[in-house]
């Protein structure tokens, strides 16, 4: 982990309100894991914002941010060549274990899971969204050894139906799983996990003031326990979580 300032290097639009920021931090690409984030300075605002790693290469980090209030909406206008102070890498990330792997990553929590599919290499990597509009993965560049595929709720592309019914269709003996998205989701796949005996390991999304887990503001329930998202995730064996 180290403190550090960052190049802009593009700031783009995905979506209506998904963009990627991609900064320029050569010990932060060189250093984090799949699943591990940083907390970001937001010109303009006091405290820090946490955002996972969605890809490094080269001396180079993206992040895919969601606009959503009035930090990531003054986040947005940053410009190329301006300069932002980060902290990072940050957390646990994903352990790959053996055999086949399948991604699910529900709306924007497929950013959690980008850079575990550029490093597996080969993997199947579905993302999840209530219409095609709200889509991004054909915009960046993964293997191609990567399955991309979709979910829709209403059915525009992909799968009809959420990631939990197409988990249930297409889940196999061997597979394991890593996800990322609302918390309903997860707990729906950690049922069917449990059910037929599949490994598994979540990604929680949660506000984190500090990220370093001085606050205690991202308490979760584990079956060990407490256990702080920022510091001792944000990515725990999918067992292991107790969703309310």
């Amino acid at each position: 982990m180290m403190e550090t300032r960052a190049v802009v290097l593009a700031n783009v639009p995905l979506t209506e309100d998904i963009y990627k920021l991609k900064l320029q931090t050569p010990e932060i690409a060189a250093g984090v894991q799949a699943g591990q984030f940083i907390h970001l300075q937001v010109p303009g605002f006091s405290l820090r914002r946490p955002f996972t790693v969605a890809d490094a290469e080269g001396e180079a980090i993206t992040l895919i941010i969601r606009r959503q209030g009035r930090g990531t909406k003054a986040l947005e206008q940053v410009n190329k060549g301006d300069t932002l102070q980060i902290l990072g890498p940050l957390g646990n990330g994903f352990r790959p274990m053996p055999g086949p792997a399948l991604l699910l990553g529900g709306g924007i929590g497929a950013a959690a899971l980008t850079l575990l599919a550029r490093r597996l290499g080969r993997c199947t990597f579905v993302m999840g969204g209530r219409s095609a509009g709200e889509l991004w993965l054909d915009h960046l560049d993964l293997p191609p050894a990567v399955d991309i595929q979709y979910a829709t709720d209403d059915g525009s592309k992909g799968f009809a139906g959420n990631l939990v019914l197409y988990a249930e269709e297409n889940l196999q003996q061997g597979m394991w799983v890593a996800a990322c998205g609302p918390e309903p989701m997860l707990a729906g796949l950690q049922s069917l996990l449990l059910q037929r005996d599949i490994p598994g390991q979540f990604a929680l999304e949660a506000r984190m003031a500090c990220g370093l887990g001085a606050c205690m503001g991202c308490t979760c329930m584990t079956t060990k326990g407490n256990a702080l998202v920022c510091k001792d995730g944000p990515v725990f064996a999918a067992g292991e979580v107790v969703f309310p």
